[in-house]
């Protein structure tokens, strides 16, 4: 079992003293890589790797740079990088083999989410969406606001969050004085819980008034009030994938392509009864 412990240089470190070998993780400390960690990290206990996790403030610059660095110094055999856009910056000067995290078709999730909430009669869905700047982010997005277009729907404004709790219950407080409102796509269930709560803070009943999709189905989304429907990644294979596609970099082979991670919607009260 790895070993978590917060060193003087307020890095996140995850050791393990059994295993087949080490390998790293760059984290960079955002919400949205938490579920996908945790998918990697059952995945190298089922396979007998142990992971080394560094997880730094923002996105970019020196802070990942020294993580990669720290992870080499450590001796790892390869590193998963959970911010995709990272690859690209890193690959050049890591030296090491290095991976993106596999995820679900996030466009496809979104476009799921998307078409239930039109099927239940909306003329329109609303969007509180990630930062604008991150790929998850503008993949979620760009599924919603496509399937409006297909649909001949409005395309309402973007509402941003920071996939934190609290920007959604910013968001919430904003949306709720908006009449219009009645059906948003969440790109994150943390954000859809401070929705929820600044839409009860209102006087919006959920789903009599409004319905409410999330994005990730975070364990404690079937415990939300009311219970959040929302897109569920199959985290464990995407952590799988990760492994499977780093191991085969580090023995120098090609992956053998593998069909994306199916994204699930899963239907619950926050969605599920028509409005009165």
């Amino acid at each position: 079992m790895p070993l978590d412990d917060a060193g003087p240089d307020g890095l996140l470190r995850a050791r393990a003293v059994h295993g087949r070998g080490t390998l790293g993780v760059v984290a960079t400390g955002s919400a949205v890589t938490g579920p996908v960690l945790h998918g990697l990290r059952a995945a190298a206990r089922e396979q007998g790797y142990a992971l080394s996790v560094f997880s730094v403030p923002g996105r970019g610059g020196a802070a990942v740079l020294a993580a990669v660095a720290g992870l080499r110094l450590q001796g790892v055999a390869g590193i998963v990088v959970l911010d995709q856009h990272l690859i690209a910056e890193l690959a050049p000067v890591s030296g090491i083999p290095l991976v993106p995290a596999a995820s679900a078709d996030q466009y496809e999730g979104a476009r799921r989410a998307t078409e239930h909430l039109l099927e239940l009669g909306h003329s329109t869905v609303w969007h509180l969406g990630g930062p604008e700047n991150g790929p998850i982010a503008r993949a979620r997005e760009r599924g919603w606001r496509e399937t409006l277009e297909r649909h001949g729907a409005e395309v309402p404004p973007v509402i941003r969050g920071d996939w934190s709790a609290r920007s959604g219950y910013r968001a919430g407080q904003s949306l709720a004085v908006e009449m219009a409102v009645r059906a948003v796509f969440t790109a994150n269930d943390h954000m859809a819980l401070g929705l929820l709560a600044a839409f009860t803070e209102a006087g919006m009943r959920v789903p009599r008034d409004a319905h409410v999709v999330g994005f990730d189905d975070v364990p404690e989304a079937a415990y939300f009030e009311p219970p959040l429907t929302t897109v569920r990644q199959d985290f464990l294979e995407a952590g799988r994938q990760t492994l499977a596609a780093l191991t085969a970099h580090i023995d120098g082979v090609v992956p053998p392509p593998r069909p994306p991670v199916e994204a699930e919607l899963v239907v619950r009260e926050s969605s599920r009864c028509l409005r009165t």
